[in-house]
């Protein structure tokens, strides 16, 4: 729909000109007047509101209007005992300056001017707007918010994007009715944008989405618009993305489609499997920024293989050690099929300290054998490979994918967060999927297309191991301590954890 003041410029060409000056500059900062309908975010007593939009569809204009609108009529109150305003979110701390200081402070009006003030917003009433970023995800779960606004979701970063969604929407809890708004372009579907349209799905009235194309502004110059169309090209999946708004099931780039795993999906495990693994991409460290220990179990049955369950998460050693034994020996799993490039020598030993304390003995297959099948489950014995990766994660992936599009493989179940990496993860991005790694390791592993690769010396594997100890957190570097002296200890390797 059109804003009010197209319409009264169209009928009344002269009709702004002739106000006084102060009503001029009044209705300049008037947003009833300037925002169309669907721009504006409504009134009510949702939970959430949020716009996926082409770009130049107003959004942030429509954000920012209404946030200084409730701060001038009173709505928001300044910091308080258990009150701390407002949060601002965006991906980096210069976007939260660029696009959400600028355009609170841009649309507030002369006078009631909003100043940047310590990286985020005050306003002459002393109500303010904090800044944060997903890069820190934990510095704003103590806060308490009586509304949120989070921007660019799309390009926030990926390991840490759940977790500062969930961290600054649990902490917009308090006032009468606490809100959070939120803006986005579409580059396929992220983590975060799934999770809040199947909020919007499952609560459309508690949960509100406004979609949009770039031709919903009727200020945007023709000329803009001609250049805008033609840059992306009509029909294409970035004009579409970007123009228009859409989202799609899957990134542009990845290697899986939602729908080869949608239509070959299980929803139960089969009665017996010829051989399982468990797939395991392990982290160094367990920081809230590290990446995820991977770990994935498979079956076989034929050349066909079932997904049976995604169990990665942020652990430290002794804990994955014991998912890997644990499930061994509940679901019969013969073993597992672990990356060595940045454990190097030290991922066998806690694997088998776990094992021993439960009576397993654990074997390793010899690398120098030739490419060894997989021994079949035996009592008592858990079978270890070790995989160094000198290929690219979208070399490693590749096979895998092919069998999924083959219809050789099927997903027991839905597993959310490994389904988004195998559909979002686009080759050439700097982000580390290890569920998705760790799956590609156990697939491989049962269809017989695991690569032969053979590590280098072992000093090379220790170089790993010290660069990423270098970077880890004190804590993950005592635990690792506790490791290096357990590996000086027997020869049985038995470690102190």
């Amino acid at each position: 729909m059109i804003p009010p003041a197209v319409v009264i410029a169209h009928l009344d060409p002269d009709a702004f000109d002739a106000l006084p000056e102060e009503e001029r500059l009044v209705a300049a900062f008037a947003a009833d007047l300037w925002l169309r309908p669907e721009q504006r975010v409504p009134r009510g007593t949702w939970r959430s509101h949020g716009f996926i939009c082409g770009r130049g569809y107003g959004k942030t204009h429509g954000i920012a209007a209404e946030i200084n609108r409730r701060v001038l009529s009173g709505e928001l109150r300044p910091p308080s005992a258990g009150n701390d305003g407002i949060a601002i979110i965006a991906p980096t701390e210069p976007r939260v300056l660029e696009v959400q200081v600028k355009s609170l402070v841009a649309h507030s009006p002369p006078w009631f001017r909003a100043e940047e003030y310590r990286g985020g917003v005050r306003w002459p009433n002393g109500v303010r707007a904090h800044s944060f970023t997903p890069e820190a995800p934990e510095r704003c779960r103590s806060g308490n918010f009586e509304l949120a606004w989070l921007t660019e979701l799309v390009d926030w970063e990926a390991n840490n994007a759940i977790d500062a969604w969930q961290a600054v929407t649990t902490a917009t809890r308090v006032g009468d009715c606490p809100q959070y708004m939120w803006d986005t372009t579409s580059k396929g579907k992220t983590a975060v944008i799934l999770r809040l349209l199947e909020q919007h799905e499952r609560e459309p009235d508690a949960h509100r989405l406004q979609r949009g194309t770039m031709f919903d502004n009727p200020f945007l110059p023709a000329e803009y618009l001609r250049d805008e169309t033609l840059k992306y090209g009509p029909g294409t999946r970035r004009y579409r993305e970007e123009i228009l708004g859409e989202v799609f099931a899957e990134a542009a780039g990845a290697l899986w489609e939602q729908e080869w795993i949608d239509e070959h999906r299980r929803t139960e495990p089969r009665g017996a499997y010829d051989l399982i693994v468990l797939g395991v991409d392990p982290a160094i460290s367990t920081t809230e920024r590290s990446d995820e220990t991977g770990i994935v179990a498979a079956g076989a049955v034929g050349d066909s293989v079932d997904v049976l369950d995604d169990l990665s998460g942020r652990y430290p050693p002794e804990q994955w050690a014991a998912i890997i034994v644990d499930w061994h020996l509940a679901r019969n799993a013969s073993g597992c099929v672990i990356e060595r490039n940045r454990g190097g020598n030290t991922l066998v030993p806690i694997i088998r300290a776990r094992a021993e304390a439960a009576g397993v003995r654990v074997e390793l297959l010899n690398p120098d054998a030739g490419k060894q099948p997989f021994p079949k489950r035996t009592k008592g014995r858990l079978y270890v490979r070790e995989v160094w990766s000198a290929d690219s994660k979208a070399t490693r992936a590749h096979g895998p994918s092919v069998l999924y599009l083959q219809g050789r493989v099927h997903h027991v179940g839905v597993f959310t967060r490994l389904e988004l990496q195998q559909t979002t993860w686009e080759p050439g991005t700097t982000r580390s999927p290890n569920a998705l790694d760790a799956l590609a390791f156990a697939v491989a592993e049962l269809a017989g297309i695991l690569a032969d690769e053979k590590p280098p010396p072992d000093v090379a594997g220790a170089a790993a191991v010290a660069k990423a100890l270098a970077a880890a957190s004190a804590a993950d570097r005592r635990r690792q301590g506790r490791v290096e002296r357990g590996l000086r200890l027997s020869g049985r390797g038995r470690l102190g954890i």
